[in-house]
């Protein structure tokens, strides 16, 4: 795919002049925007009397730009046309993709063109071309956690799952994990759609159902391949989750995702696919829950006391983590920071106690600033769970045990759960309350 170049003048997208630029420079502004805004998707979208341009930055849909309705033909076709798709097909969908290359970073566009009654709507997403940023520590799994999903990606047989929904970093944290265990004496084959993220050393196979290569024909030819781990993308339906048992039983290393609300989930979610408790029992290794929450711009972090309700909230969320001492860790994540002199630790507090007696305990929040476009946000970190499936669990699976007695368990073994996690991240200043409830209830 030929690379195009962009280097537009920033400033082109807020100008009241970019109605009448050429529509090569409005659609090359709106590219050019949304790399160095880190936006995962732009909709281009024909409305009945405008054309409505929306950037979905960290997770958030945001209107950015309105052009007049009658540059919307000219401003998709010049999007076909960079896609290599047919100018003149308005009636069925269309996808395709293209490269282009802004300030160095190289970005993989893919594009989804579909009819709508006001013409035809676009969607870009866009997809990391560099990998170098790109690590497993860099998730924001951590601790023990970490610890544990690392000694699964060290054995040579068993699954490994991550769940969570569309959006979650469930493809984010597989690469990573494909970055760490990458070797020149391993062989590692994944089977995506699309492939996302490229990641150098590993055999990358995209699926095409349209030609007849699933996710489940794909996984029986990969295994003629003398794989050492395989990556499926997701684990859809029952033939491939039983393809994908029947690997790991045969010595591989299968790493797979799942749309489920927790890890334990993931345990009725494979039943209900028809999948036998004791092969689940004896496959799994350890399942995964994500969510990717806003974080904090560090350059405009501002302390901001809690509230008494907020602080029970916290309390009671942290309660179930054993030994947890709040202000003693608190204390020593802040000062360790400080130490450190780490970017935005200037504005940590350590907690105080009142003059009541009572703990007060400082949370965090962005108040807007250029670096961060006003928003108070910039990025984005996971929060998880990672659920160590022990000899006991993998029997309270062949019991056909409901999730939450495998979730109480695991917690038993020190498990800490997502919201958990995110409780921790926001108290420390990373992200806030607002964005650890949102994407909790997702």
């Amino acid at each position: 795919v030929a690379v195009q170049e962009i280097n537009e003048d920033p400033s082109l997208i807020d100008s009241v002049d970019l109605k009448n630029a050429p529509v090569a420079r409005i659609v090359n502004s709106i590219m050019q925007y949304a790399v160095i805004s880190k936006t995962s998707d732009i909709h281009v979208e024909p409305m009945e009397t405008r054309l409505r341009i929306r950037f979905r930055i960290h997770g958030v849909m945001t209107e950015r730009l309105s052009l007049p309705k009658v540059l919307a033909p000219a401003v998709v076709s010049r999007i076909k046309i960079m896609s290599n798709l047919k100018i003149d097909e308005k009636r069925v969908p269309q996808d395709g993709r293209f490269q282009i290359k802004v300030k160095n970073a190289k970005v993989d566009i893919r594009v989804s063109v579909m009819p709508m009654i006001h013409g035809e709507k676009v969607v870009m997403r866009l997809l990391e071309s560099d990998t170098s940023g790109i690590t497993l520590e860099s998730t924001g799994m951590r601790g023990n956690a970490y610890k544990v999903f690392l000694d699964a990606l060290t054995v040579t047989n068993g699954i490994v799952l991550v769940t969570g929904p569309t959006g979650s970093g469930k493809t984010r944290t597989l690469a990573c994990s494909l970055i760490k265990v990458n070797d020149p004496g391993v062989n590692i084959i994944s089977l995506e759609n699309p492939v996302e993220i490229r990641v150098p050393g590993v055999t990358q196979v995209q699926i095409n159902p349209d030609v007849g290569l699933t996710f489940a024909n794909g996984l029986r030819s990969v295994l003629r391949q003398d794989p050492d781990i395989v990556m499926v993308g997701e684990i859809r339906d029952q033939e491939t989750a039983e393809l994908a048992i029947q690997a790991s039983l045969t010595g591989h290393l299968v790493l797979s995702t799942l749309h489920t609300n927790s890890a334990a989930a993931a345990i009725p979610r494979l039943l209900d696919m028809g999948m036998e408790p004791f092969l689940l029992a004896s496959t799994m290794r350890v399942l995964v829950a994500q969510r990717l929450p806003r974080k904090i711009c560090s350059r405009c972090m501002k302390p901001v006391p809690a509230t008494p309700a907020e602080v029970k909230e916290i309390q009671e969320a942290l309660s179930g983590i054993k030994n947890f001492d709040l202000i003693k860790y608190l204390t020593q994540v802040i000062n360790s920071k400080k130490a450190k002199g780490e970017e935005g630790s200037a504005a940590l507090k350590v907690p105080e106690i009142g003059p009541d007696g009572k703990p007060i305990i400082y949370l965090y929040k962005g108040t807007g600033c250029d670096r961060c476009g006003g928003s108070g946000y910039s990025g984005r970190i996971g929060i998880f769970e990672v659920l160590d499936v022990t000899d006991k669990i993998s029997r309270m699976i062949m019991g056909n045990v409901t999730a939450q007695d495998i979730e109480t368990e695991a917690k038993e073994n020190g498990m800490i759960t997502m919201t958990q996690d995110g409780f921790l991240k926001l108290l420390e200043g990373i992200t806030t309350i607002e964005e650890v409830l949102r994407v909790s209830k997702e």
